[in-house]
């Protein structure tokens, strides 16, 4: 052709639907060669081939068609009574159930399927829509689950021994529950404010005024000067609790370090923070929360009270969610007394049930003391042969799945905002646990890097696929 000959400009429909058809015939001769030659010849196909029961024919312009049954009825317009056969897994045929797919404005499987049967036939078409579906960008933002990871082995914090309760605390908030100020009608919020144990589960509740950083500190301050200092605590990352976190560590660093290494009652508290939004991450006091909840409403009903009642309401539900037994309980009234958090708390080893002395023979100080650490430790042998192994087992997330990898493009869960308006993101950086596994990443969205947890990640676009 010479190049005065070009036909210049867009290409019309006629030009669009003569490339269409040529594509579709060279895919068929490459997919279908056994039969193309047999056809092309006016043989009939092999009683083998996989198309016989279409009965596959070549219209006047060479495509292979399926010679199928509904021949007869008028309505019906001719690429419906004889459909184009298409192979599966063929970039040609990959190509037009993209397009009926977006036509359809990503609808499933069978208004695909029903959409291209009009003029195509194509082999194992559910399977081919489904392939495609997986591989639909939007298909997998509208349509993708956050993921979720093998239950990660228990920490050694909640396993070790301390001898001392409290020595690794987790805190969270609950409530609010509104107060009466006095004769009038002014009413205030209160808040609840939990420590738990990590390792004997014991809880030690008190009542926050508000939930800034200075409210949460005075109650860390309580719980401390009654349950000694923790070593460690492990907490949501609210605005509360990061900025109770910098303080301490102000507060440490301009303390002595000589008194600091002389009292082991003033050691700086390392403070861990669980990634935001991901409340399985503080399951361990979650569950107390609920448990403290269930204990106040139970005492306060409905009635209206102030911040008096309501801090002895909490006292009373302190004391009953630490002599419940966490351990089995038998039946046998020859069996031991069923273990509690009050047997590990100090000053109440048991609590109701250890008596004040095993005999009448008076004990000195030294004695007396010696006789409750030796008490102290059985209770804590007792943990370690009868609650630890309760814990061994999964309650879910059984399976291990592949981990976010850098790169990987994934959807922002946020619950906030319809599924439609989750940002997507970038992995620019993962946290492995001691395991090996991904749990928590860090997530580039626009200029912003988020911590986020897995389970509020949808995967979208896998690293070595980008």
């Amino acid at each position: 052709m010479k190049k005065e000959d070009r036909v210049r400009g867009p290409l019309n429909v006629v030009e669009i639907e003569e490339s269409k058809n040529e594509m579709i015939k060279e895919t068929q001769r490459r997919y279908f060669a056994e039969e193309y030659n047999k056809l092309s010849k006016n043989q009939k196909v092999g009683i083998s081939s996989k198309l016989i029961k279409l009965y596959p024919r070549l219209d006047t312009e060479g495509m292979m068609r399926s010679d199928s049954r509904l021949k007869y009825p008028e309505f019906l317009p001719y690429d419906t009574k004889y459909p184009v056969l298409l192979p599966r897994k063929s970039p040609v045929t990959e190509l037009i159930v993209k397009d009926a797919h977006e036509k359809n404005n990503h609808s499933g499987t069978n208004q695909t399927l029903s959409d291209l049967s009009v003029k195509y036939w194509i082999v194992a078409a559910g399977e081919q829509i489904r392939d495609w579906g997986s591989k639909c960008s939007e298909c997998k933002r509208m349509k993708g689950h956050p993921k979720d990871q093998i239950m990660a082995p228990l920490p050694q914090v909640r396993t070790k021994v301390t001898m001392r309760a409290f020595s690794n605390v987790a805190v969270d908030f609950g409530g609010p529950y509104i107060t009466i100020q006095g004769r009038g009608t002014r009413r205030a919020k209160r808040y609840l404010c939990l420590f738990t144990c990590l390792s004997t589960r014991a809880v030690h509740l008190e009542i926050a005024f508000g939930l800034d950083t200075n409210a949460f500190l005075n109650a860390f301050y309580r719980m401390v000067n009654r349950r000694g200092l923790p070593v460690s605590v492990y907490s949501d990352i609210g605005t509360n609790f990061v900025g109770a976190d910098k303080e301490l560590r102000e507060l440490v660093q301009n303390v002595d370090k000589d008194k600091i290494k002389e009292s082991s009652a003033n050691r700086g508290i390392q403070w861990f923070f669980n990634p935001p939004a991901a409340q399985y991450w503080g399951g361990v006091n979650e569950i107390m929360i609920k448990s403290a909840k269930r204990a106040i409403s139970a005492i306060l009903t409905s009635a209206d009270i102030s911040d008096e009642e309501l801090i002895t309401a909490c006292t009373g539900a302190e004391n009953l969610i630490n002599s419940r037994p966490p351990t089995y309980q038998s039946a046998n009234v020859y069996d031991c007394t069923p273990l509690t958090p009050n047997h590990f708390l100090f000053g109440q080893v048991g609590g109701q049930f250890a008596p004040d002395s095993v005999d009448d023979t008076d004990y000195s100080p030294i004695k007396r003391w010696r006789h409750v650490q030796e008490l102290v430790k059985h209770f804590w042998k007792r943990r370690l042969r009868e609650f630890l192994p309760m814990l061994a087992g999964r309650k879910k997330w059984f399976q291990q799945h592949r981990d976010f990898r850098m790169g990987d493009v994934v959807l922002v869960v946020d619950p906030e905002q319809p599924r439609g308006r989750w940002p997507l993101g970038r992995i620019v950086e993962i946290f492995p646990g001691a395991d090996g596994h991904v749990r928590a990443v860090s997530v580039r969205i626009g200029q912003s890097v988020l911590k986020r947890s897995i389970t509020r990640l949808c995967l979208i676009v896998p690293e070595e696929e980008d």
